[in-house]
């Protein structure tokens, strides 16, 4: 199999067929590839914003404090939180205790809770369709 072959036009070196017409410089590298560009990845610089709930300088005044005030301070949050869940559920407590009180003195009869109360009955009884 003999492949036909053909010449630059401008270096003179073989071009194979499938290869198109290029201009080789005679150092046999192609002019294109002289050409590329090389891109440039644009860096994001960081700015800072204020949120939703917290302004610029509440952000920057907790992000400069020391990590032992931070700790601190979630602990005596957390602290708070734990003391009104306590103090809710004890209260709570003291309703319900008061309210078992009042229904022992009240003296009410033992009625089963799911005891339909006495009276006529409304409303047909089924029937055939």
């Amino acid at each position: 199999m003999v492949l036909k072959t053909e010449l630059c036009r401008f270096s003179g070196a073989k071009i194979y067929p499938g290869r198109g017409i290029r201009f080789i410089r005679s150092d046999s590298q192609d002019a294109a590839a002289e050409a590329v560009k090389k891109r440039r990845r644009t860096n994001k610089k960081p700015y800072s914003r204020s949120i939703v709930g917290a302004t610029l300088e509440v952000i920057q005044k907790k992000r400069a404090e020391k990590p032992e005030v931070r700790d601190a301070a979630r602990e005596a949050a957390l602290r708070e939180i734990k003391e009104r869940i306590k103090k809710t559920k004890d209260e709570k407590k003291a309703k319900k205790a008061e309210v078992m009180s009042k229904q022992k003195t009240s003296g009410k009869a033992n009625v089963p809770k799911g005891a339909a109360p006495k009276g006529p009955k409304i409303g047909g009884g089924g029937g055939k369709r």
